[in-house]
């Protein structure tokens, strides 16, 4: 339910495409222009992609479009088909394939197109981040420093870029997690929010305000403390004081979160050197840290654990992958290249169009909106909403009741919930917490497969 940014992170791998883009198929680079009109392609086919087809494949990668990642998988240009099919099994989660394209696109576009061959590079240590493999992924990124650097002006600019990243990267102790060696039950706490309607909201039909945010017991530095299993954030989320407490070493590297109303809240970055959940470790924490009172922890840090089911009683961890329960439908994620940021978008059937939802337990409802769902929804009635976000508490914020059919693994449901007009958050429709009185939510990360069980009393 949450997104943060900080400027470092990104190492300059938009620039780097920007200048691959521009890179001629004769050997001969250049650097694109600061900002290239959204038009320029290279004269043919054979000179290299388009900004254009370039910006699409990150764009349907970070929104799990598959059907546009195969259209572009088609194209007669060879760098967009190559880029297209290393994003094709990034969406699905199957980062072994995708490493091995990324290598393929690395080792044969080194010599004739160096800056996309860096690219694929940097493409292949965002899986290994993904996984977990957190050192893995800047030894990777140390490697190509190595390896390009002295190969032109322009790109060691770019390797200039990378390594200042790196060297940033150099005293902090990288994320690790011990994966249990058997199944792990912990018990799920609910907590009440206080997002409430006014008198004059959604009287027809069934009001959706379920209240089932799932809450983790947690341990860190001798302190017990509630922690919310949030599948729409990243890392680790805490306020000031909580980190204070908890021992959080902070480091000196500022940026901005966003929520579903909240935008352009300030952090700072930190680390939490250990977190206990029930018996599972994770090390060096990666914490962002937010001025408003919070404590989650997102999908990143939990996907390298494997498998996860998770009730509205427990999360279980799968040691074993033959006691994960069978799903036939294909994981489907959207992420970013450098692979620090996750969400969770199955497609469903939202009044008979196929459409990605994404599943964000850190909201408390069975469905959530933005302004952009009111063009596939029925309206109902127009009221107010006050409910608490990354960015503190929002009072009579302008909402609508609204009206959905939905079909989840051939279940269907008639879901009236709540739409914030005023929210631009990226994802229009989220499937949050309340759909587990309905439902468990099953992520095997591991054979890149999810479903999501009925329950014998499923509406």
């Amino acid at each position: 339910m949450r997104d943060s940014k900080f400027g470092r992170w990104t190492f300059a791998l938009l620039p780097l495409l920007l200048f691959a883009i521009g890179t001629q198929a004769t050997g001969g680079e250049r650097l694109a222009d600061p900002a290239p009109s959204a038009d320029r392609r290279s004269d043919s086919d054979s000179e290299g992609a388009g900004s254009d087809d370039l910006r699409e494949v990150y764009t349907a990668m970070g929104k799990a479009d598959s059907a546009a990642l195969f259209a572009l998988y088609k194209s007669k240009d060879p760098i967009v088909h190559v880029l297209a099919a290393m994003a094709i099994e990034r969406t699905h989660f199957n980062l072994d394939a995708a490493s091995k394209d990324a290598q393929i696109c690395e080792d044969n576009l080194f010599q004739s197109k160096p800056a996309i061959a860096m690219l694929c590079g940097q493409f292949r240590a965002g899986n290994l981040r993904l996984s977990g493999k957190w050192r893995a992924a800047i030894d990777a990124e140390a490697a190509l420093v190595r390896r390009y650097r002295g190969r032109s002006p322009e790109i060691d600019r770019h390797v200039a870029d990378l390594q200042e990243f790196l060297d940033h990267e150099a005293d902090i102790p990288q994320f690790s997690i011990d994966t249990p060696s058997t199944d792990v039950s912990l018990p799920i706490k609910k907590r009440a929010t206080e997002d409430e309607f006014d008198k004059t909201s959604l009287s027809a039909g069934r009001s959706e305000r379920d209240v089932a945010q799932p809450i983790l017991s947690a341990r860190a530095n001798g302190r017990d403390f509630d922690l919310l299993l949030d599948t729409g954030a990243n890392d680790l989320i805490l306020d000031e004081s909580k980190a204070r407490d908890l021992g959080v070493k902070l480091l000196d590297e500022q940026g901005v979160a966003s929520g579903w109303l909240s935008t352009g809240i300030k952090t700072q970055r930190g680390v939490l050197d250990s977190l206990q959940i029930g018996s599972i470790t994770l090390h060096n924490a990666p914490v962002t840290i937010v001025p408003r009172r919070n404590a989650l922890i997102g999908i990143n840090l939990l996907a390298p654990l494997g498998a996860l089911r998770l009730t509205d009683k427990t999360l279980t961890v799968y040691a074993k992958p033959d006691n994960v329960p069978s799903c036939d439908r294909d994981m489907q994620v959207g992420t970013d290249p450098q692979g620090r940021r996750l969400r969770i978008l199955p497609e469903f059937l939202v009044n008979d169009q196929a459409h990605h939802v994404m599943v964000d337990t850190g909201a408390s409802s069975f469905l959530i909106g933005t302004q952009a769902a009111l063009q596939q929804v029925t309206h109902l009635v127009k009221g107010n909403v006050s409910i608490d976000d990354i960015g503190g508490r929002h009072s009579s914020v302008g909402a609508e009741g609204a009206k959905v059919r939905m079909q989840i693994d051939r279940q269907p449901f008639n879901i009236y919930f709540i739409v914030y007009t005023g929210s631009t958050f990226p994802f229009d429709i989220a499937l949050g917490a309340g759909a587990l009185k309905d439902m468990d939510f099953v992520f095997d990360f591991r054979r890149q497969s999810l479903c999501f069980p009925m329950h014998p009393n499923a509406r």
